[in-house]
């Protein structure tokens, strides 16, 4: 993630002082570059450790654009050398449904705690994270937390045995063409997002609905597919791979 201040990196103080064998945190949060502040998630994480102080030295949190500060160590933004640091460190990924940030922990062997960002609370331009999180939660990809309630479960029982939280069987297995559909579906909604936000008329307003559609349905079957084959047709099949996260 590229950063618009310098970075205060694991084992910093709030003062840029580095504290003495301070370990890497078993939990890193990611809300990536988007500018919409993602807010919600924070406040959830310091409700958990409001009620678990005893876990704050545990969580590193990447914040974003957030208005409300981390109750734990965090950064706002981190470089891509930074962020591959903490996360090879770390026992378990908490995210917002971006591709990118799923892919990361994807590699690292984790099923991440995923909260999709909401367009209603301003949190994004559209829900596409939702419809996309719950398709991976479904073939056990995810472990998905819609609420305040599931958020505070899934932590819980990532403490109490994080088996569940890795990659194991079958999904363990590299499956580039999953990983690949990933980035092509976040590759297709940059570009969705990107461009100037006009109103379209309603005929290319339907069109589009229907080429989202299909790109949910070919993820989904990617993601349920043994043999991981992309479908020729499927507009994940036509979009080139991104970076961004």
């Amino acid at each position: 993630m590229s950063g618009r201040e310098p970075a205060r990196q694991p084992g910093l103080s709030g003062t840029g002082e580095r504290l003495a064998d301070s370990p890497l945190p078993r939990f890193v949060v990611a809300v990536g570059t988007d500018h919409h502040p993602f807010d919600r998630l924070i406040v959830w994480i310091n409700d958990w450790l409001a009620q678990h102080p005893d876990q704050i030295g545990a969580f590193f949190v990447q914040s974003g654009a957030a208005s409300v500060a981390p109750a734990s160590a965090s950064v706002k933004f981190l470089d891509a050398d930074g962020l591959g640091r903490v996360l090879d460190e770390a026992d378990v990924m908490i995210c917002h449904g971006g591709p990118g940030s799923i892919a990361d922990a994807w590699q690292r062997g984790q099923v991440p705690i995923v909260i999709p960002r909401l367009r209603l609370l301003g949190e994004v331009v559209d829900d596409h994270q939702v419809d996309f999180c719950r398709k991976l939660a479904g073939h056990g990809r995810v472990r998905l937390a819609e609420d305040a309630a599931a958020f505070s479960a899934l932590v819980g029982e990532a403490i109490a045995d994080r088996a569940g939280f890795r990659l194991s069987g079958p999904a363990a297995e590299p499956n580039r063409a999953v990983e690949d559909a990933v980035a092509r579906f976040e590759a297709l909604v940059n570009d969705l997002i990107s461009g100037p936000r006009r109103r379209l008329p309603p005929i290319l307003r339907a069109r589009r609905s229907r080429r989202a559609i299909h790109a949910g349905d070919g993820l989904s079957a990617v993601a349920g597919d043994p043999t991981g084959q992309v479908p020729p047709d499927s507009p994940l099949d036509s979009v080139s791979r991104t970076s961004a996260v």
